[in-house]
């Protein structure tokens, strides 16, 4: 009898560990990101680092949830976000068409976009986006700007041109294959450094103050809503207390 209650005691215990672990990994959150410095990006030892790499470590102190950062093509971001409960984008624009599509947790950052050329070309000269449809634009295949382009009027393969990723799109420009790159600055220094580039190079021609430079914390629709509204508050409390203030203020943004 003393043997069977026991077992029964054992039996009783694994069951709560396992249960316990399910619920462990179950809750855990995975914050994806592309390889885009400062934003975020592989750092020492190949491990997640930058501005909002910063802002989600601190959030997840404050929220005091179990989380990993991993970084991987836009594309892939976008789809495992949408389709994946417990996935969050560290950032994203909102824009009408991708409204209803996620959970908006908060504002990450604030930026502002220009189209940006070399100091050398001489050759253009350009006042407003409308006179940049005679020349070929440049940006990221999948980020709101390549809607904003196409909304504006620009063509793939005529005016248009579209990069796997900012070090193709670089190259793009500097080997004068476009004429522009639609981008803001506080990436630019960063990711020129980094495959070889100088930004003195370059010069921001018009500024598209029409353009939405605010990102966001962002989640699939089967992510709870509990957890979007802890991450929320916590976003929050970070901004409240100069936190948030304090990770810009270090990253020079």
């Amino acid at each position: 009898m003393k043997l069977n209650i026991k077992k029964f005691f054992i039996r009783l215990l694994t069951l709560m560990m396992v249960s316990l672990s399910s619920i462990s990994v179950a809750e855990q959150l995975i914050f994806v990101a592309e390889d885009l410095p400062p934003y975020h990006f592989n750092g020492q030892n190949n491990q997640p680092t930058g501005i909002l790499v910063d802002l989600i470590d601190a959030v997840m102190l404050q929220a005091k949830i179990p989380y990993k950062i991993e970084l991987m093509p836009f594309a892939r971001i976008y789809t495992v976000t949408h389709e994946t409960p417990n996935v969050v984008m560290l950032s994203l624009m909102k824009s009408d068409d991708r409204a209803a599509e996620f959970k908006w947790i908060g504002k990450s950052f604030k930026s502002k976009a220009f189209l940006v050329g070399l100091k050398n070309r001489e050759d253009i000269n350009i006042k407003n986006l409308e006179q940049a449809k005679q020349h070929i634009v440049g940006t990221i295949r999948g980020y709101h700007s390549e809607k904003y382009l196409k909304d504006a009027g620009f063509t793939v393969n005529k005016n248009m041109h579209l990069s796997v990723n900012y070090k193709h799109m670089w190259n793009m420009l500097f080997e004068q294959h476009i004429d522009f790159i639609l981008t803001n600055f506080i990436a630019i220094e960063k990711e020129m450094t980094s495959i070889g580039f100088k930004q003195s190079d370059i010069k921001a021609v018009i500024e598209l103050t029409d353009f939405p430079g605010d990102l966001f914390l962002a989640t699939g629709l089967s992510t709870p809503d509990k957890t979007v509204d802890k991450l929320s508050k916590a976003l929050a409390q970070i901004k409240e207390n100069g936190t948030y203030d304090k990770i810009m203020s270090k990253w020079g943004a």
